[in-house]
């Protein structure tokens, strides 16, 4: 945990958040600011603060937004560290501190779209969300902060693409092939096609994504895997035929794969097949000057 002081609560302060004491309880107020009056309250003293079991700080009012990762698996959750260094917090789960939220300042000339996956999904049961109306605790009883710097300051839209990569690559670690140098080198490449065909994921972002899929199944031939997605980017140029899609690599696996549809491009590269009806189509004038055949 971590612990409530006066230093920390200064610290915050300085950091621009807007701070509140959140409640720690067995029922539905569990995590929501304390309020006065039944209305939220944005001038806490200090006094107040440390008497808390958990402080949060306001989105809006400290122009802070929050990517919050609530993945049950926790699988998406290993993948927090690739999104840009800035203020992180977590907790203990099973003895273990796993990183929960990432918290950055909002630039005052940029809008906020929100993002989440799934969208479709009812409360508390997204893997990843960003959140920037109500608040995030901070410190307390049940919070622990792993990267302890003032949050950085990114434009949101800067960051969907990896988010997107978070829900994807979540979906596919689940699915990934065990140990197996002929079933992950075939898959790898219909990865690195799928990646290079349906989506315009930048190759540096790619690039970090499939080497730590490696790491996270325990594959020893990082660069081999790393390699392939700029070789499949070249084949692309070349002759796109030659390269897997999305749909390549979810036969491979035998699975369905709807998050990749949150990186899929909106260029569809399927033929269409024309087939013969036997009809004749006509413009107006012809039509009017065709000599038909009479019904029998």
């Amino acid at each position: 945990m971590t612990s409530l002081n006066i230093e920390n609560v200064q610290k915050f302060r300085d950091y621009g958040f807007v701070l509140t004491p959140v409640q720690k309880t067995l029922d539905k107020d569990d995590k929501k600011p304390k309020t006065k009056k039944g209305k939220w309250f944005y001038d806490w003293s200090d006094k107040e603060l440390l008497e808390a079991n958990r402080i949060g700080a306001y989105h809006k009012e400290s122009n802070i937004y929050d990517i919050d990762f609530d993945d049950k698996s926790f699988r998406a959750h290993k993948f927090i560290d690739l999104l840009p260094s800035t203020l992180t917090i977590g907790k203990k789960v099973n003895g273990k501190v796993i990183a929960t939220h990432k918290i950055y300042k909002k630039p005052n000339d940029v809008k906020f779209k929100p993002y989440s996956y799934p969208k479709s999904a009812g409360k508390g049961e997204t893997i990843i969300e960003t959140l920037s109306s109500t608040q995030t605790i901070i410190a307390g009883v049940d919070r622990v902060i792993i990267n302890d710097v003032e949050p950085l300051s990114l434009d949101p839209s800067l960051l969907e693409p990896q988010l997107r990569m978070v829900a994807a690559f979540s979906e596919l670690l689940k699915h990934w092939p065990e140990k197996d140098k002929g079933l992950r080198d075939n898959a790898h490449l219909r990865l690195a096609g799928a990646l290079a065909r349906d989506t315009d994921i930048a190759l540096e972002i790619k690039e970090k994504f499939v080497e730590r899929l490696c790491h996270l199944t325990g594959d020893t031939e990082i660069k081999n895997r790393v390699n392939k997605l700029l070789y499949q980017e070249l084949a692309m140029q070349k002759n796109p035929d030659d390269v897997y899609s999305i749909k390549g690599l979810s036969d491979f696996l035998n699975v369905n794969l709807p998050a990749f549809d949150e990186i899929k491009n909106n260029v569809e590269k399927t033929e269409v097949e024309i087939t013969a009806t036997g009809l004749e189509f006509l413009n107006g004038l012809d039509f009017m000057i065709k000599d038909f055949p009479k019904p029998e």
